[in-house]
């Protein structure tokens, strides 16, 4: 038994064209099935949402290389304050140890710096695996760029005694306490 496109073909109704375009409509559509796209959706409608998705995609990728320029200019501007206004530590004679993420650091400073590194006039800084001591108030600006760089930053109320009936509170402990 033949099937209606020949049964038509052979009765003049339909010309070989016609029956061209019709087998290649119902791959399509079989083809679309398969990939899951709706059968219904017209072409047009296809094509306005694929636009949609591509300018969505496009958007948070722009977005994203956005947000990656900012850090990176926000980093530069940390190297460049660093590289101004960093104190020079060569010929630090006494050890000032402390903790960077889970590991113990030391760094090699002189005495007038490990008394202001304790009561939190400098801080420490790292940025690209090497640690640089600045003043104070160059930490602020470096913490409001790049808040992870700040790694050591000792404040004075935080060294404050808290309780007012402390019988020890006169007797202060100090931080460069050698053993």
């Amino acid at each position: 038994m033949a099937s209606l496109q020949d049964q038509l073909l052979k009765a003049g109704l339909a010309n070989e064209k016609q029956s061209k375009q019709a087998t290649k409509a119902k791959k399509k559509q079989t083809r679309d099935v398969r990939k899951g796209v709706d059968v219904g959706e017209t072409a047009a409608q296809r094509a306005l949402s694929e636009k949609q998705a591509q300018a969505k995609r496009s958007k948070q990728l722009n977005a994203q290389r956005d947000a990656q320029d900012q850090n990176r200019a926000a980093l530069a501007q940390v190297k460049q304050i660093l590289e101004r206004c960093r104190l020079d530590l060569t010929g630090g004679e006494v050890s000032y140890n402390f903790v960077d993420g889970k590991a113990i650091k030391k760094l090699y400073v002189n005495a007038q710096q490990q008394v202001a590194l304790s009561r939190g006039n400098l801080v420490i800084v790292a940025l690209d695996e090497h640690y640089s001591v600045v003043p104070a108030n160059i930490a602020l600006r470096i913490e409001e760029r790049a808040p992870e760089t700040v790694i050591i930053r000792t404040d004075v109320a935080e060294n404050a005694v808290s309780d007012v009936n402390d019988p020890y509170a006169d007797f202060v402990i100090p931080d460069d306490l050698m053993w």
